[in-house]
């Protein structure tokens, strides 16, 4: 049984159809594990946290409150478990982007290394500047959503993400005097 919406299927679950939870982890690990690589864990680790969040918020299911978003729980649980430093080590090596569909072998070559280019340029950031961006684009998340997660104000979130993207595009016009076109996508 597929369901669509995040609060259908806690509601399934929560009444007794543990199975529906599969449908939270498929459409969520994948985000999560990005956002920890992203965020500077490595393969393993990354691993172990998404399956921590998962675990810890089928755990507390029942304390979601269906008025919020359940990404935005699900986020914060994550980002807690990845501030506490659980078993956080250093990187080990840029996250390589395999989901790249271009029609050439060269073009998906080109993106693979400006997508771990780019993965270089935001290790280099500020863990905060960092974190909302990969919140605001890799998980497509709204400022509201992020002020809720970090515990930063939306005005403080608005702040970050504009500094944050004069930042790579200043770090990237100083390594090669030129502007990517994965930069693009950080205009909006």
């Amino acid at each position: 049984m597929e369901l669509r919406d995040d609060h259908i299927i806690i509601e399934a679950v929560l009444n007794g159809n543990k199975q529906a939870y599969a449908d939270i982890v498929r459409r969520y690990q994948n985000k999560l594990y990005g956002l920890f690589r992203k965020m500077g864990s490595s393969e393993a680790d990354a691993e172990d946290l998404t399956q921590e969040t998962l675990l810890k918020a089928y755990r507390k299911l029942a304390s979601h409150n269906p008025v919020q978003s359940f990404a935005g729980w699900l986020y914060t649980i994550a980002v807690n478990l990845q501030k506490d430093g659980w078993r956080r080590k250093k990187p080990e090596s840029p996250v390589q982007d395999e989901g790249c569909e271009r029609e050439t072998p060269e073009s998906k070559l080109l993106q693979k290394e400006l997508r771990s280019e780019l993965d270089h340029l935001l290790e280099k950031l500020p863990e905060n500047y960092r974190l909302v961006l990969v919140l605001r684009y890799t998980n497509q998340l709204s400022h509201e959503e992020i002020a809720s997660i970090t515990g930063m104000s939306v005005r403080q979130v608005t702040n970050i993400v504009h500094r944050a993207k004069i930042r790579l595009r200043k770090m990237v016009e100083a390594k090669e005097g030129q502007r990517y076109d994965i930069l693009e996508s950080y205009k909006s």
